[in-house]
């Protein structure tokens, strides 16, 4: 029996051989740049969708992380507030304890007070990449307005205008800038009433610091943010300027800062400093609440992390034990690739140069 061979089959089947080992060194050249498989579903099988799963969960988790890391740089914002706001509050109140002991020193404590009320301001108005963190859920803007007075605006409407409002309504015909009139308003014991005790025990001034607190002073919700720290787990992601915390230690320093200026007597300078200390004692102790309650929440999503962090190492090694090529592997397999290819083309290169003519 004879066999033969036409130049065309041998072409054709070369043709073939170049196609499959080209395919092959662009496998292994994928494979040994990437070391990873360069045909996840040829190679895996059934598997594809396991690491498919993990891959997905995997982003969830670095997505969560990176989540509760802007959540601690918030918390830790809101540590340094809390921290000069309490820092401040006792300073000021020792400064008080100090001064009461003499006639005539509320008009001391007046300018100091306007410049703690400038601190708090600023304070409750931190932010951080555009989130002030004292908003409660209406984060975009700054939850506290100025306190003092804007002297330039004849329609200035701060807080200090309502306190001044207030004093007005509750004394008239008196009024703040009546000199004879404020002197003579006692401490406590007028038969109507229309004394300091019963001022700032009214509704006029109580109000500015509760019912209308917001939105006179602040723009901040009741409400906090909350955040998703792991799932089906939320903590707040925001403080707010609504507490009672700031409304307190506001009261403190506004009733110094605005009757510190009025020339009052004696028993009603004792009665505001007596006063004052006592809101700056209640904000104070509330301040201390709030740091340690806000550094609990930090210790939480802290600890958080740290538990998605292990899981994310370990879903990222099985992973990798999924995905991965050998190197050494691959690096082999690259160069065999090579190795045959450069074989079948000079293979298909004496081939062609075949020609029955040098035979005759």
């Amino acid at each position: 029996m004879v066999y033969s061979v036409s130049t065309l089959s041998s072409s054709l089947r070369l043709t073939d051989y170049l196609i499959e080992h080209r395919a092959r060194l662009d496998k292994a050249v994928i494979e040994n740049a990437s070391k990873k498989h360069a045909d996840f579903g040829l190679t895996l099988g059934a598997q594809t969708g396991m690491t498919t799963s993990f891959r997905s969960e995997y982003s969830q988790m670095v997505s969560q992380l990176n989540t509760n890391k802007q959540l601690i740089t918030r918390l830790e914002v809101m540590d340094t507030a809390l921290d000069n706001v309490e820092k401040s509050g006792t300073d000021f109140r020792s400064n008080l304890i100090a001064l009461q002991k003499d006639a005539g020193t509320l008009k001391t404590a007046s300018d100091l007070a306007y410049t703690e009320l400038g601190k708090l301001t600023n304070a409750l108005n931190s932010n951080v990449g555009g989130v002030y963190v004292f908003g409660g859920i209406n984060t975009g803007s700054a939850p506290v307005t100025e306190f003092k007075t804007n002297p330039s605006d004849p329609a200035s409407d701060q807080p200090e205008d309502k306190i001044i409002a207030a004093f007005n309504t509750f004394f008239s015909p008196t009024t703040y800038t009546d000199e004879v009139g404020v002197k003579s308003i006692p401490a406590s014991g007028h038969p109507t009433g229309k004394d300091w005790d019963g001022f700032l025990e009214s509704s006029n001034f109580k109000n500015i610091f509760d019912a209308t607190w917001a939105p006179d002073w602040t723009s901040a919700t009741v409400e906090k943010m909350q955040t998703t720290i792991s799932p089906g787990v939320t903590t707040d992601g925001s403080e707010t300027a609504n507490s009672e915390t700031f409304q307190e230690l506001a009261k403190g320093y506004a009733m110094i800062a605005v009757f510190g200026k009025l020339d009052i007597q004696k028993g009603a300078e004792e009665l505001i400093f007596d006063r004052a200390i006592n809101h700056l004692n209640v904000g104070v102790g509330k301040t201390i609440d709030m740091s340690a309650n806000n550094g609990a929440i930090k210790a939480n999503v802290t600890r958080t992390n740290t538990d998605i962090e292990a899981k994310r190492d370990v879903l990222n090694l099985r992973i990798i034990d999924l995905e991965n090529v050998d190197e050494n592997r691959a690096a082999v397999e690259l160069s065999q690739a090579q190795t045959q290819l450069e074989a079948t083309y000079s293979i298909t290169a004496k081939i062609k140069d075949l020609n029955i003519m040098k035979y005759l």
